[in-house]
């Protein structure tokens, strides 16, 4: 993703205390809008805000990473969507479709080019590989218990469509 970050509309969900997001405005990022549910996590993510001074590019947003207020408070268009759950989501069969549905729930807030990100404990099956609407993706393994899948939205079809 080098080269991505100067000006980009970055959406981080699971945010957790700001370790993607912060580093993305570090990187140049305009907008950086970063969604965390645990109200003590929470706090901190708003204390390493103001500590870096970067509130004029950085929102914090308490809210539930798939629930509607996370996609509704999106940069809009946003280039950049991380999502990097908690391993308790992604390792239940369950809970890890509720996390790929809202992943593909991201693509009507995407500029014409840009990047999901998803980080996993767990190698998804080539079914759940696939969303909705992303070409890709492209995957990386990092030691035995980490996955980043990168997906680009696919626009053919609203081109074939136009």
């Amino acid at each position: 993703l080098h080269g991505w970050f100067k000006g980009a509309r970055v959406l981080d969900l699971f945010a957790g205390v700001g370790t993607v997001g912060l580093e993305c405005a570090s990187r140049g990022a305009a907008e950086v809008v970063m969604i965390e549910r645990d109200r003590e996590v929470f706090r901190y993510l708003e204390h390493n805000i103001k500590t870096l001074g970067c509130e004029e590019r950085v929102i914090a947003v308490q809210a539930d990473a798939l629930g509607p207020t996370a996609l509704a408070r999106s940069p809009k268009p946003v280039d950049l969507v991380f999502m990097d759950p908690p391993y308790a989501l992604m390792v239940e069969p369950a809970t890890r479709k509720l996390v790929l549905a809202q992943a593909a729930r991201t693509l009507p807030l995407f500029a014409p080019k840009g990047f999901l990100v998803l980080r996993t404990p767990v190698d998804l099956d080539e079914t759940e590989r696939v969303i909705p609407g992303f070409k890709g993706p492209e995957s990386h393994q990092y030691k035995d218990d980490m996955w980043v899948y990168l997906y680009m939205p696919d626009r053919s079809a609203e081109q074939a469509d136009a």
